[in-house]
């Protein structure tokens, strides 16, 4: 496989932060602006080195968002060291003296660290500039490099984000159509991801397959360990109900334990000719049954969530039939903290009340706020 140039590589990375173009933000703005308070300069940047462009992805003392070439600019240099450089006078130094910002902005004074990510490409620069000539001491370049660590540190956070945001968007399974029924289905993640499983599809023998759950852990951990739990319920499509949590158990508990996580599931098995429904509850309990006839039922069992369950009790499927007009929903936590939904009860008089599943699905999507911290999840079944 060909291998990208160190200049091509470091373009890949910062393109992969996507923070490009983004705008101002205050993550970055209060490094810069620490940076300016504690060197008393009138210019500081957070500058990124791409292709041939350098971008001030926050300054003080100039222009927001400003590209400049490279060649033109102190940091294509510095993003070529491992340690911070220092000019002291840019007009006594043969590499800078002919630059536009000495030569037309009067710049004397650099002084800038290299910000690298985890994989040691260094993306860009952490510096300051003053029209005065200047030395710095050693404390002070240990309090440059300390501010760079912080910049890398946000830097590598928006990187974070991206991996998570494309788990978060492989978590979402394509449509599907059922003979004889409507699945109506609604998928809301959080930026990073609050650990909402849900997966539908049909196995070879037509049966539809539907899982909703979620894990609980620790910062993005959840989205992420959300996404091994969804892979060990797509490798199981094929598994009698009877195996398929013990064995999805068996594979990601140890996951969870690592990362002291929790995680619950209810997985049912519908076979669409006779609407027999085979379904098993590991802790998740938010399921309800809402009957042509409006009478509803909650659907749970005393199974603990997955990696609690004692391993002398075996798990207990349940079944159920459907009927024209019956409709089956499943939902996350986050649907119960919606205005109006606070108990599975509210959730099927609102299915109840809409005439169609696509309906019910759209009014619970005008419940979510539009700042909303929490994933919502609902999966809706109804046999024509």
């Amino acid at each position: 496989m060909t291998q990208l140039d160190p200049a091509a590589h470091r373009t890949a990375v910062v393109e992969a932060l996507g923070v490009l173009g983004s705008g101002p933000e205050e993550r970055f703005d209060r490094i810069t602006r620490m940076t300016q308070e504690a060197f008393g300069v009138p210019l500081t940047f957070l500058n990124l080195v791409h292709g041939n462009v350098v971008t001030a992805q926050s300054t003080q003392g100039w222009r927001q968002g400003g590209s400049a070439p490279a060649e033109q600019v102190f940091c294509s240099t510095t993003v070529l060291t491992n340690e911070p450089m220092v000019v002291p006078d840019a007009l006594l130094d043969p590499r800078f003296r002919d630059l536009a910002a000495v030569t037309e902005q009067g710049i004397r004074f650099y002084a800038g660290a290299p910000l690298s990510m985890l994989d040691g490409t260094r993306v860009g620069t952490l510096c300051i500039m003053d029209a005065t000539p200047r030395e710095l001491s050693a404390a002070d370049l240990d309090l440059l490099r300390d501010l760079a660590r912080w910049a890398e540190r946000e830097l590598g956070h928006a990187i974070d984000r991206d991996r998570v945001t494309r788990v978060l968007e492989g978590l979402v399974p394509e449509p599907v159509e059922v003979p004889g029924h409507d699945l109506d289905t609604l998928v809301l993640r959080t930026e990073d991801g609050g650990g909402d499983v849900a997966d539908w599809r049909l196995a070879t023998d037509c049966a539809l397959h539907v899982t909703m759950g979620s894990v609980a852990a620790a910062g993005r951990a959840s989205g992420l360990l959300a996404s091994a739990v969804r892979g060990a319920v797509v490798a199981r499509t094929e598994t009698a109900m009877q195996d398929a949590i013990g064995g999805l158990e068996a594979q990601i508990t140890a996951d969870l334990s690592a990362a002291d996580a929790v995680g619950s599931l209810f997985h049912l098995r519908l076979d669409p000719t006779s609407g027999h429904v085979v379904f098993g509850d590991a802790g998740h309990g938010l399921a309800v049954l809402v009957r042509a006839d409006g009478t509803s039922r909650a659907l749970h069992s005393l199974d603990l969530p997955l990696g609690l369950q004692p391993e002398s009790v075996p798990r207990s499927p349940a079944t159920l039939d459907l009927a024209a007009g019956d409709r089956l929903v499943l939902c996350t936590e986050g649907v119960l903290a919606l205005e109006g939904i606070r108990h599975l009860d509210d959730l099927a008089d609102l299915v109840r009340s809409e005439p169609t599943g696509t309906a019910a699905v759209e009014r619970i999507r005008a419940l979510v706020p539009a700042d909303s911290r929490r994933d919502v999840t609902v999966v809706l079944l109804r046999r024509r």
